[in-house]
């Protein structure tokens, strides 16, 4: 039985509070804060002179997160398209367009906007609406999908312009997303690990949520055999030893997949049929049980719920609590008290 706790989207004030705002009242104050940010643009107010522009932002290893208001109604225009990453845009409230060419995206909070890469395009955002943004770095992405999905042809990878937000695989998106921003509040030397892997997955899950040119492909990758159970099996057998050496090191499962030589995609095949999970479940149980090993050895006098947890890669102390007590019948702190 797989259970699914529903995913709301986060209100504009929920969105990196412990990062200074950045304001600007006049366009060509927005206009270059936005400039240096992403890329070149017009930006222009459609019913006032001025905006009321408001930003925080977030970024590492190439993956960030911005929250962008303009406060009033306006235009941008980006001629060039956005060349070196990639960006998805989703209002918190409000209604925004996006038009490429002869296509128009409406969006809204139930779908998101991705601009494209090599192409000008032109937005209309309403006035007061908030938006959440994810920031991916080309490479990023075209490394993760050359791991997810084992083709060649990565360089080109080309993604469609909206996602949905209200399917499975956009829910899925945005619970990776929540969980990618509270590693970044975060924050510290101690949590880059856990900043690797929520980064690593909220990439996979950009690919999974929006049609690309790389899953296209996959028209031509076949599964694993179904007399190849052996092999499978020992992948599996591979890849758990690999997570279990692997767990405080900071590899993720791209990492690991890498190392064993095979896409992401084969791994996920292997791990379902072998296990009806995914190598993320089998990372994260690793895990558990690492800190649950650490937690038995740890002197309470000196050692912390919080240290171990971060050492292990969680992030999120509250909801590292939920899942070792659903996991061990106790919590953390009982555990460390003996």
């Amino acid at each position: 039985m797989t259970l699914r706790s529903p995913v709301r989207s986060p209100r504009a004030d929920e969105i990196l509070p412990s990062r200074g705002t950045v304001s600007a009242n006049r366009v060509d104050q927005a206009h270059e804060t936005i400039s240096q940010l992403f890329c070149e643009h017009r930006l222009s107010p459609l019913d006032h002179r001025e905006v009321d522009m408001r930003l925080r932002s977030a970024h590492d290893a190439g993956v960030g997160i911005e929250l962008l208001d303009y406060g009033e109604a306006v235009r941008i225009a980006v001629p060039q398209g956005l060349e070196e990453f990639h960006l998805v845009q989703l209002p918190l409230t409000g209604r925004a367009t996006m038009e490429v060419g002869n296509a128009l995206i409406q969006s809204s909070p139930d779908v998101a906007t991705l601009p494209p890469l090599d192409r000008p395009f032109t937005m209309r955002w309403a006035a007061e609406t908030p938006t959440l943004i994810v920031y991916v770095r080309r490479d990023r992405l075209t490394d993760a999908a050359r791991a997810l999905y084992g083709v060649d042809d990565a360089e080109r990878l080309r993604l469609g312009l909206h996602m949905q937000m209200g399917t499975r695989a956009g829910e899925d998106f945005m619970r990776s997303l929540l969980e990618h921003h509270d590693a970044l509040e975060a924050g510290g030397p101690e949590g880059s690990y856990t900043r690797r892997l929520t980064a690593e997955l909220l990439v996979a899950r950009l690919l999974q949520a929006v049609p690309n040119s790389a899953s296209s492909a996959l028209a031509t990758w076949q599964p694993a055999e179904a007399g190849a159970g052996a092999r499978g099996d020992a992948l599996v057998r591979r890849f758990q030893a690999a997570v279990d050496a692997g767990v405080e090191s900071g590899a993720g499962v791209l990492d690991i997949a890498g190392e064993l030589g095979v896409p992401l995609r084969t791994l996920q095949e292997h791990v379902r049929r072998a296990t009806g999970g995914t190598p993320l479940a089998m990372l994260r149980e690793a895990r558990l049980r690492r800190a649950r090993e650490l937690l038995v050895s740890a002197d309470p006098t000196r050692d912390t719920v919080t240290a171990i947890a971060e050492r292990c890669g969680f992030g999120h102390l509250g909801r590292f609590a939920s899942e070792y007590r659903a996991r061990f019948g106790e919590t953390p702190a009982r555990t460390l008290r003996g």
